[in-house]
């Protein structure tokens, strides 16, 4: 890897490490970053189903392409207009994600057992733990809110050390 490859892979993580800190000690302004991120998505997505429904009409998309497309611009428009409701929104839907991955992997451990596997009990272990913060994240939005702003902030900081192990952990190219 050439030298000037190097810094900007350095500076880039760098960047990612100082931005994960900076996500974790603002937890309300990252909320609301996200949910401006996740806005404009679903809006550009919205906008473009409907294009292409009506675009390739020879092609006879289903009338659920174009009922997507309404609804992704609808709550596009929504998260955008209001941006408290939408980062409620996101703190409900983190939730509701966690509760139901601890349901799925204790179920899952159950299937391990009656597959004769010894790990059966460490995922139980790790479904109830998951079931337990899922009700935790579910009647307390605070705790729900944390966790999307830690996850985001530990996510950010370990895309920074990757990159800057990557960039020295490269051999210098002629």
């Amino acid at each position: 890897m050439k030298t000037f490859t190097k810094i900007l892979i350095v500076l880039a993580g760098i960047a990612m490490i100082i931005m994960g800190f900076w996500v974790m000690f603002n937890p309300v302004a990252s909320l609301l970053a996200l949910n401006v991120v996740i806005g404009l998505l679903l809006l550009i997505s919205g906008i473009f189903h409907i294009i292409s429904y009506f675009v390739e009409s020879e092609r006879h998309l289903s009338g659920w392409v174009l009922a997507d497309g309404i609804l992704s611009t609808l709550l596009g428009i929504l998260l955008l207009a209001n941006q408290f409701a939408g980062a409620a929104s996101l703190i409900l839907v983190f939730a509701m994600w966690v509760l139901f991955a601890g349901i799925v992997r204790t179920i899952g451990a159950f299937s391990l057992k009656d597959a004769g596997l010894s790990s059966w009990g460490y995922v139980l272990f790790i479904g109830i733990i998951g079931i337990i913060l899922g009700f935790i994240a579910l009647f307390n939005p605070v705790v729900s809110a944390l966790g999307i702003v830690l996850l985001m902030g530990f996510f950010f900081i370990l895309e920074g050390i990757g990159a800057i192990a990557t960039a020295f952990a490269t051999g210098k190219s002629r």
